[in-house]
């Protein structure tokens, strides 16, 4: 039953972590200082909430948790700036999906270096997938085809990464470290804030002309530094105890219906009939994908 409710709970954090990217990417200004700003703020504040987990834990940390954890801040640390980068140039739906879908990668990364299952409907159910993407990818012309050469590489990398990251997860699951569950969040979350400082550091002096807006980096920096700790957190416990077929698709693909409605009711986004049909076979595709058969 607890694992239920953490799935539950990973599918909710999931969406509001997309909705908080969105949210600052449309009112930051252009520029990757005020994206590794926000990144600074945000896994400052989940730094700390990992710490105070990491208190109440084992307080133990060996180096296979540590090289890990370098791994997946790497990792993550590029996936939250391109989720943001994408996000100012392309709608919140279509890039929160392109992030979901990379379920794919340790999907598949679970039968062939974890001995998991795979039957002949996850195999379609992949395939359905990628053609799930494919209709959804932006098209048109003037501005539409602009943005949609911005968006598609930037969406291109939300989807590795994001697979990366489950991947990562699944390593430090396989170690002699994988009960240092919180240790692993916190010394990831300290990696991520170091790589942040420094490149908001390092991009300063050319973002000097542009103003940066304080308020709301601060503020959704902090909601994504609250969301992003636990959320690590409940992932971690996930994919050390259910098997990557199922953990993956039915936390993403709950992820992405919530999604499409919060982006529609929330963030007046519409989906054209072909991005629709997409989304509709994507689901197909996940249903497939954490089948047994």
């Amino acid at each position: 039953m607890i694992y239920y409710l953490l799935l539950l709970c990973s599918i909710v954090l999931c969406v509001c972590k997309s909705s908080v990217y969105n949210a600052y990417a449309k009112r930051s200004p252009a520029g990757l200082c005020a994206v590794f700003g926000f990144n600074a703020v945000s896994y400052g504040i989940a730094a700390a909430v990992a710490l105070i987990l990491f208190l109440f834990g084992s307080k133990t940390i060996s180096l296979p948790t540590l090289l890990c954890a370098f791994l997946y801040a790497v990792i993550v640390f590029s996936l939250q700036t391109l989720s943001v980068l994408a996000m100012k140039v392309g709608a919140m739906s279509l890039t929160a999906i392109c992030v979901m879908y990379g379920m794919i990668i340790p999907s598949l990364a679970g039968p062939i270096f974890w001995r998991e299952r795979l039957g002949v409907l996850q195999i379609v159910g992949i395939v359905v997938m990628v053609l799930s993407l494919w209709l959804l990818r932006e098209k048109g012309v003037g501005d539409v085809k602009s943005i949609s050469k911005k968006w598609l590489p930037l969406a291109a990398f939300c989807f590795l990464f994001s697979g990366l990251a489950g991947v990562a997860e699944k390593i430090h699951q396989s170690t002699d470290g994988r009960d240092e569950k919180q240790a692993f969040v916190f010394a990831a979350c300290l990696f991520m804030l170091l790589f942040s400082v420094l490149a908001t550091l390092f991009t300063r002096k050319k973002a000097q002309a542009v103003r940066l807006d304080m308020r709301p980096l601060l503020v959704f920096g902090a909601l994504s530094g609250l969301i992003v700790g636990v959320y690590s957190m409940v992932n971690l416990t996930l994919a050390g105890t259910l098997d990557s077929m199922i953990y993956y698709p039915v936390a993403n693909g709950g992820a992405m219906l919530l999604t499409i409605v919060v982006s529609r009711v929330i963030f007046k986004e519409c989906l054209t009939p072909q991005k629709k049909l997409g989304a509709i076979i994507g689901l197909v595709g996940i249903v497939c994908l954490s089948l047994p058969i």
